[in-house]
């Protein structure tokens, strides 16, 4: 069974981004495919990628490069976990 993302609100400002639970991490990616802006709420993740639903492109949950085809690729944030808090950073990482 894949592991599948969820939408959720940054602060007060209307900001979003997709939270994913995969292989025991928390990741925090934008929360629409580049191609089209399809929502990724409910995209599933294998093996360190996130695929949307709705052309099948491939995201890498670490870089956000887009697997499937150039040029495309989404936001990755930073995440702390301290006890029951998810803190997802401002900025887009970039290794």
């Amino acid at each position: 069974k894949a592991d599948v993302g969820k939408t959720v609100k940054l602060g007060d400002d209307g900001g979003e981004c997709l939270l994913v639970l995969h292989q025991g991490k928390v990741h925090a990616v934008g929360s629409l495919c580049p191609h089209q802006n399809a929502p990724l709420q409910g995209a599933p993740a294998y093996n360190g990628e996130l695929m949307c639903m709705r052309h099948f492109y491939c995201f890498s949950l670490k870089s956000g490069d887009c697997l499937s085809a150039g040029g495309y690729g989404i936001p990755v944030y930073e995440v702390t976990v301290e006890e029951d808090t998810i803190f997802v950073s401002d900025w887009e990482y970039d290794e």
